[in-house]
């Protein structure tokens, strides 16, 4: 299961400490802490996590573990200001909603699959002064986790690696060999390395 952080502790040279609770740092400053590689362990089971698998007109794809207490993807939408940013959000369990941000071309967002495959359609687009809020249907589309599956069996066979290699090697040598799996299946981590670590995992669960 995926921790959230909660809080960040800085230690200077005379031993004295500074915290923050970790909710009350800038969210781009979260974001790039949560991507360093201290800040995530492997999963105990990670068969068993849940992951967004995303997919950009340009064939960019990046994979991102959300929640295990999320259900299903209830909306998606861009705002405009400087920047764009996108922001999905994913039902829970315990009624609050997991708001994912979107920072890569979240207007070019091409294909969501969670627990089924979604696919981002501009639906409108409301200007107010220098902000402009863009909404999405999400419509279902056909079901990409048997080509994330044939995908991933494809790199497997290409990198000559077998599943019960992958899963019987020791830590060091399986990552070397999930980076290259991830690398022929042109996959980045949208948030955290690790992430993309425990989907290969998973996904080497699923072959012999």
């Amino acid at each position: 299961m995926a921790k959230k952080a909660a809080r960040v502790i800085v230690e200077f040279e005379d031993g004295s400490t500074v915290g923050s609770d970790f909710e009350a740092l800038p969210s781009q400053l979260q974001f790039e802490l949560m991507r360093q590689p201290f800040s995530a362990q492997p999963s105990a089971d990670p068969a068993k996590e849940k992951y967004l698998y995303l997919e950009w007109e340009d064939g960019w794809k990046e994979v991102l573990r959300v929640d295990p207490g999320c259900s299903a993807i209830n909306r998606y939408y861009v705002i405009s200001r400087i920047e764009e940013v996108g922001r999905l959000s994913l039902d829970k369990e315990d009624g609050y909603p997991e708001l994912v941000e979107i920072t890569r071309r979240p207007m070019s967002l091409k294909k969501i699959h969670f627990t089924t495959t979604y696919l981002p359609e501009l639906e409108r687009s409301d200007r107010e002064g220098k902000k402009t809020d863009h909404f999405f249907t999400l419509s279902k589309g056909k079901d990409s986790l048997a080509d994330i599956q044939s995908a991933f069996k494809q790199a497997c066979v290409d990198a000559e690696i077998d599943g019960a290699t992958l899963r019987s090697t020791n830590s060091n040598e399986s990552k070397k060999l999930q980076t290259l799996i991830c690398k022929k299946m042109g996959l980045k981590a949208g948030l955290r390395t690790q992430d993309v670590a425990d989907f290969i995992a998973g996904l080497a669960q699923t072959i012999k």
